[in-house]
């Protein structure tokens, strides 16, 4: 039998939080803060204890939670920084090469792929019922799988995209479990098709794994089949993105919100509490109010960034724009001063972002402390990549219609404009705009840019960053590069 000997190589102790819809299988575990090294992988309260690890590094990763849903948006056209206020102004003003004016996720994405693997590969037999054990592995490889792509969407180009055509470097595929330090090896990126021919390979493992579960605290049947047409679009594999869209509709057990009140309470975990998410990470703000390893919500939290204490970033006018008079989700834009609940400052010259100085509301802060659930994919997703892979595969936007237009109804938007349909472009175009509207600070927009080979824009409409850019990809940094000498820089750095 294998031990874990090394903290820093292998989690030798697994820091348990009370992480929702854990709770049960955690109430158990002596002590209460952690699990020796000896028992991870062989005693059930240590498996246990590791697949609750593996959901807390996504909440207590900086790069999965308010830079994943906040920082796109900043580096776009979505949102910018509320006057007086500086958190991620290196993005709305994408000065300088340094990793502060882009994203970067890497070390926290290995983090997470570690516990998935030891969850794969690693966990003695006949610790766990085999059935128990097959969902486990199920929820890890769906989230080693999201985790690849969350970092290889920031570090290299799409596949079949001019740019990895010129440039094919994507991130490390490492499947294999560190047990022990001398387990640590350096090698070099993978391209992007293998990086991506990985991420379709783990979720077709978890789509058997976890069929017919349904449980959106967990990795579950529709959250991979959602991943999976999300990565099948990125990939340019437009049926197949289709089709796992609609078997993401198929599987996931609600359906759209279509009242007015409904669309626009959806995230408050008080009143909606989040009825289209695919999959969420539920924080409880009592005893889980931390944020990358150690940093509190309140302090760095997505809700502070955007809609309680500094109100950093703010929606943008252009944003605001897009939207018909009527639609519900103009709900999810209220007044900063009625939504601050941890007045870290004054929510002043709100009105300098845009006319009637509105925060977003989709992190409020609703469950105190700052704190919110993190939806990381939502069911409308599902339907604007049903729409725009459908009319791309068919290469006719009329094949579109259908999805984006029963979106749109549960929305109260109107119908699917003529000018939208009077040619594939005009479709794309329309449906970056929907994205806009149904996906905002959720953090879609840079990617969808990113993906569509679209230059980088101002609000204004000024050129931001071209899409040729060579920042439009994030630098490794000398941090890693000093280290590993197998990893190369992404070009211009």
């Amino acid at each position: 039998m294998k031990k874990l000997k090394f903290l820093k190589y292998a989690a030798a102790a697994i820091v348990l939080v009370a992480f929702a819809g854990c709770n049960d299988i955690l109430e158990d575990v002596e002590p209460a803060t952690s699990v020796s090294g000896e028992v991870v992988l062989t005693s059930e309260e240590g498996v246990r204890a590791l697949r609750s690890s593996m959901y807390s590094k996504i909440r207590e990763s900086f790069g999965h939670t308010t830079e994943y849903f906040v920082a796109p948006s900043a580096f776009t056209d979505e949102t910018r920084n509320r006057p007086g206020s500086t958190r991620f102004q290196e993005l709305t003003q994408a000065i300088g090469t340094s990793g502060d004016s882009h994203f970067g996720n890497w070390g926290e994405t290995y983090d997470i792929i570690q516990d998935a693997n030891l969850l794969i590969g690693a966990v003695e037999d006949g610790v766990l019922a085999p059935e128990v054990l097959s969902q486990f592995q199920g929820e890890a490889y769906a989230i080693r799988a999201f985790a690849y792509h969350s970092a290889v969407r920031v570090y290299g180009y799409e596949p079949g995209t001019a740019g990895a055509s010129s440039w094919d470097a994507g991130i490390i595929i490492r499947n294999e479990p560190v047990i022990d330090v001398t387990d640590a090896d350096f090698r070099p990126r993978s391209s992007v098709s293998e990086v991506y021919a990985q991420i379709l390979s783990d979720l077709s493992q978890a789509r058997s794994l976890l069929a017919g579960t349904t449980n959106n605290t967990f990795a579950n049947a529709a959250f991979v089949e959602g991943l999976t047409a999300r990565g099948n679009l990125y990939a340019g594999n437009w049926s197949e993105a289709a089709a796992a869209a609609q078997a993401a509709i198929a599987a996931f057990p609600g359906d759209l919100e279509s009242t007015e009140a409904g669309v626009a309470n959806m995230f408050f975990e008080g009143s909606g509490d989040h009825p289209e998410a695919l999959f969420k990470i539920v924080v409880n703000p009592d005893t889980e109010n931390s944020l990358n390893f150690g940093d509190s919500f309140g302090n760095s939290g997505p809700a502070t960034y955007t809609s309680d204490g500094f109100m950093a970033q703010l929606p943008t006018q252009f944003l605001i724009d897009k939207y018909e008079e009527g639609d519900y989700r103009l709900g999810w834009y209220q007044p900063c001063a009625e939504l601050q609940k941890n007045p870290l400052t004054q929510p002043t010259n709100c009105d300098g972002v845009n006319t009637n100085g509105l925060s977003s509301v989709k992190f409020s802060g609703d469950k105190g402390n700052s704190v919110d659930d993190l939806p990381m994919m939502r069911l409308s997703e599902m339907y604007l990549i049903w729409a725009e892979a459908a009319a791309k595969a068919a290469n006719d936007p009329n094949a579109g219609v259908a999805a984006l237009q029963t979106l749109r109804d549960a929305r109260n938007a109107g119908p699917v404009p003529a000018e939208a349909l009077a040619s594939l472009n005009a479709f794309e175009n329309f449906i970056l705009d929907e994205r806009m509207r149904e996906l905002g600070v959720e953090g879609h927009r840079f990617y969808d840019l990113k993906r569509l080979g679209r230059d980088i824009r101002n609000p204004d409409g000024t050129i931001k960053m071209f899409a040729d850019a060579y920042r439009i990809l994030a630098p490794l940094g000398n941090s890693l590069l000093n280290v590993n000498s197998e990893l190369v820089e992404n070009p211009g750095y």
